[in-house]
């Protein structure tokens, strides 16, 4: 009898092993990045105004967070964004000219 429980038990690891490592895999394949367009369109549309028109003038990619430059030249305005691979925007630097 303790023979046919020893087996089970080994039956139930191998299956919870093979769940736990199907689960393992499928979460870590699940990417939470954006790409270069999509950060930069984040950035036009967080600067959107319906009187002008924001242009990206460079992107850069520092430490998993796109750096965008961007201007608005209707009121003559400049700055640089953040965009992380969740899409979070953080303003780095602005000015008025």
């Amino acid at each position: 009898m303790w023979q046919q429980n020893h087996k089970s038990v080994k039956i139930y690891f191998k299956i919870y092993l093979i769940l736990a490592v199907f689960l393992l895999a499928g979460c870590s394949s699940i990417q939470n990045v954006i790409s270069e367009d999509e950060a930069k369109q984040m950035v036009l549309d967080h600067h959107f105004n319906h009187n002008s028109r924001t242009e990206i003038l460079s992107v850069k990619l520092k430490n998993n967070k796109y750096f965008i430059a961007w201007e608005i030249k209707d009121n003559s305005q400049l700055g640089k964004d953040s965009v992380n691979k969740k899409g979070e925007i953080e303003m780095i630097e602005a000015s008025i000219c």
